[in-house]
C-alpha cells in the first residue's frame, strides 16, 4: 500500500502546482489538501481506489482533474480495464457531486457579503487605503469594487473580530461572481493587523480564468495586472482599460472577453510574475491576438509601486 501511495502522491505533485500533499494516503476516503500554501485551503483532492491499482486526482480551484493508475493500461487485462473504469466513473460522479453542492453554500455567502457591502464614496476606508497606495485622485472608482464596514475576519477557525474591509468580485468568464476578494483594513485606511490582510472567500464555480473586473475592454485591446492596486495603477499610467488577476497563477490562467485584439500584460518585476506573463502572452499570441508584456525594471517591483514613486 505504501508503495502505491507514495507513487501516487508523488504523481500529484508532479502535477498539481503547489500541492502539499499529506504522507499518509488512506485507501478508499477522499484527501483533501492546500494548493496554495494557505492554512485552510482544502482545494486540492485525491482517492487511491481500495484495490491500489487507481486513483483520481486534482485541484478545484485550478480546474485540474486526472486519473492514476499504478498499473499501465496497456498491460490490463480486459476485465481489469472495465473495472478501472467503473471506479474513475463513481469516485469521479461523487466528487463533483460534493463539488456541486460546496459552490452552492459558498454561492450563497458570497451573495450574503456582496449584499452588505456600499458603493465606495470620498474618505472612506478603500478610498484612504488606495489613497495611502498612491491613487490619490483616481475618480471615479470602478464599481467592481465596494466597502464592507464590519467584516468578520476568520483564522484557523478563529473570530479575530471585524474589520473594515474592500471587497471585489471575481467573476469566471462567463460573467458569474466566483468569490470575493478582501482587504481587510483600520478605519483610517491603513492595513489591518491580520495573520493576512488579503484573502479570497471559498469558491461559487471554478476559479481558472477568472478575474476581477475593474473595467471593460476598450476598442478591442484591454490590460490586466496581479493585484487590484497594481491594475489601478497600470490603467492610471497607461490609460488602457485593465483587470486584475489576484495572483500570478490566476493571471497564467486567465480567458480575455471575446473580441479582445490586443492585449497589455502589465506583470510584476519577480520570477512567478515574469513565467505567468509569458504563458499568458503565448496563449494570447498563439489565439490570434497582438500581445505584449510590460515589467518594471526593478526586481520586485510592481506597477502600483512604480506609479507610487512617480507620484511622490
Amino acid at each position: 500500500m505504501r508503495d502505491a501511495a507514495q507513487s501516487l502522491r508523488a504523481a500529484i505533485i508532479a502535477t498539481v502546482p503547489g500541492a502539499d500533499v499529506p504522507e499518509a494516503i488512506t485507501p478508499g476516503r477522499w484527501v483533501r489538501f492546500s494548493t496554495n500554501g494557505r492554512p485552510g485551503d482544502t482545494a486540492g483532492f485525491c482517492m487511491l481506489f481500495d484495490d491500489l491499482r487507481g486513483a483520481v486526482f486534482g485541484c478545484h480551484r485550478q480546474g485540474i482533474s486526472e486519473v492514476w493508475s499504478a498499473i499501465d493500461k496497456a498491460a490490463m487485462t480486459p476485465a481489469q480495464r472495465i473495472a478501472h473504469a467503473r471506479k474513475v466513473l463513481a469516485a469521479t460522479a461523487e466528487r463533483e457531486a460534493q463539488q456541486r453542492q460546496q459552490w452552492a453554500e459558498n454561492a450563497q455567502r458570497i451573495a450574503q457579503v456582496w449584499a452588505q457591502c456600499v458603493p465606495l464614496v470620498a474618505g472612506d476606508p478603500v478610498t484612504l487605503y488606495l489613497k495611502h497606495r498612491g491613487l490619490a485622485g483616481v475618480w471615479p472608482l470602478p464599481d467592481a469594487l465596494r466597502y464592507h464596514r464590519a467584516l468578520p475576519y476568520w483564522h484557523d477557525g478563529e473570530k479575530l473580530g471585524t474589520f473594515a474591509a474592500m471587497v471585489a468580485r471575481m467573476v469566471s468568464a462567463d460573467g458569474r461572481m466566483v468569490a470575493l476578494h478582501r482587504t481587510y483594513l483600520t478605519l483610517d485606511g491603513r492595513k489591518a493587523q491580520v495573520p493576512e490582510v488579503k484573502k479570497l472567500t471559498g469558491a461559487a464555480g471554478p476559479l481558472a480564468g477568472a478575474c476581477i473586473p475593474l473595467h471593460k475592454p476598450a476598442r478591442g485591446y484591454i490590460g490586466i495586472a496581479e493585484g487590484i492596486e497594481t491594475a489601478l495603477a497600470a490603467w492610471c499610467a497607461s490609460g488602457v482599460p485593465t483587470v486584475a488577476a489576484y495572483c500570478a497563477g490566476s493571471l497564467a490562467a486567465w480567458r480575455w472577453p471575446a473580441g479582445v485584439q490586443r492585449l497589455v500584460i502589465f506583470a510584476d518585476a519577480d520570477k512567478a510574475g515574469r513565467e505567468a506573463a509569458d504563458k499568458l502572452r503565448a496563449r494570447a499570441l498563439g489565439s490570434g491576438l497582438r500581445a505584449e508584456v510590460l515589467t518594471p525594471t526593478d526586481e520586485g517591483a510592481d506597477w502600483c509601486s512604480v506609479w507610487a514613486e512617480r507620484a511622490a
